[in-house]
């Protein structure tokens, strides 16, 4: 079974949080604080428990869709390795 990736843009920050792959575990096993890491400009890459990227959070979006592009091809490339 695969999940379909989750992708939320809130307006009225401006921010885009992108998640590479679903959180390992359980639905319900997410902690209450995620850690995350810069990873550039307006950029922080949020860390599972296994030590994987999990989620991208991109602050003033609008003026960064490089991330964006990035995030996504991340998703489309562990799509590809799973298929």
């Amino acid at each position: 079974m695969t999940l379909e990736p989750i992708i939320r843009y809130y307006p009225e920050t401006d921010t885009m949080a992108i998640e590479i792959r679903p959180w390992p575990g359980s639905p319900d096993g997410r902690p209450d604080e995620i850690g995350g890491e810069d990873a550039g400009e307006d950029l922080v890459i949020h860390y599972a428990a296994d030590g994987e990227p999990w989620l991208w959070e991109i602050e003033h979006a609008s003026a960064h869709p490089e991330h964006i592009a990035a995030a996504l091809d991340q998703i489309r490339r562990r799509s590809a390795i799973a298929a």
